[in-house]
């Protein structure tokens, strides 16, 4: 398969020419004092994970805390990515909005910009809403966006309970615009219900998870392509993870030792009991030993200073344990 690169200051990501392939990143999304976008920080932030062989970035997804983020700074951080020198095959950019207009605006305004790769998910706050109405949404997006060379991801969405994506809407979204969608992207946390989607929905599209605990499961199944939010962290574990199916030792008696399964679980027993993105924020302030990563955007709010030390101590184990 044909691989294309950028390379920016010696660091290549690597993207397949038409959709995802690999291991993209739920990217964290770093904050200036005033919670704004910090975007010489999350160009470094790239950089640093393209060096370690992702092959693409995910904007605006639950890790980079989407919802709190407008269309226009949406729009706004995809520009200075670009202006900085990141390829705009390498980008996949949450679209997903409560109202159509914004949605269409940033598909729309990146598009123009050379971004072809956009996940939309359920993000209305009707009590009211239905399934027709959800398969009118999207219905919407697909015929105004009809005939533009575009890669329109559907995903899941945990928060949307009762409204989010479900087979009915799915089947007749597929029915109605098949050749417009290009895979799922299940973000729930439920390996079962990404398996009902591959029964379901394999021969038509790409079926992709974003559990980061899941994706040992899909690498046995040869799915080695996944969204990761871990990776923000441990992207060199996490690209064994997505690429291998294989354990990585055989114990003295010759049993099967999947090392990197072990060191998955550690790290996610680590934080699981936590907010998942200020913990993953925390982690990275550590990494980069800057304490400015740790800010998140309200309604979330920071991990508190026993929690801080604890998860301290838990990672510098973790580190210890993760070396050659």
């Amino acid at each position: 398969m044909t691989r294309n690169f950028y390379r920016i200051a010696g660091a290549d990501m690597t993207s397949d020419s038409v959709g995802l392939h690999g291991l993209w990143v739920d990217l964290l999304m770093p904050l200036d004092a005033n919670l704004d976008i910090h975007h010489t920080k999350l160009y470094t932030h790239i950089q640093t994970l393209a060096v370690k062989g992702i092959a693409g970035i995910v904007l605006f997804g639950p890790s980079g805390e989407g919802d709190a983020f407008s269309c226009d700074e949406r729009i706004d951080a995809i520009r200075q990515l670009l202006d900085r020198g990141i390829s705009a095959k390498d980008m996949a950019i949450h679209a997903a909005f409560p109202t159509l207009r914004d949605s269409l605006k940033l598909i729309e305004q990146a598009h123009a910009m050379g971004v072809k790769c956009f996940i939309l998910h359920p993000a209305f706050n009707n009590r009211d809403a239905t399934d027709a109405g959800m398969v009118d949404f999207f219905s919407h997006l697909a015929q105004q966006l009809k005939g533009q060379d575009l890669l329109l991801y559907l995903a899941s969405d945990p928060c949307a309970g009762a409204h989010d994506l479900n087979n009915r809407v799915i089947s007749q979204l597929l029915a109605q615009h098949r050749d417009q969608f290009e895979g799922l992207i299940d973000q729930s946390h439920n390996a079962s219900h990404t398996l009902d989607w591959m029964r379901a929905f394999e021969e038509k599209l790409s079926i992709l998870t974003t559990q980061d605990m899941n994706a040992k499961v899909m690498a046995n199944l040869g799915v080695h392509t996944g969204i990761s939010s871990y990776a923000n962290v441990i992207p060199a574990l996490m690209i064994r993870t997505i690429m291998s199916n294989q354990a990585s030792k055989r114990s003295v008696t010759g049993e099967a030792i999947d090392v990197d399964g072990q060191l998955l679980m550690a790290f996610d027993q680590m934080i699981m009991s936590m907010p998942a993105v200020p913990a993953l924020k925390y982690l990275l302030s550590i990494q980069y030993r800057d304490p400015d990563w740790n800010r998140v955007r309200p309604p979330l709010s920071l991990l508190n200073s026993s929690t801080h030390d604890k998860l301290l101590k838990d990672f510098q184990k973790f580190n210890a344990s993760a070396a050659p």
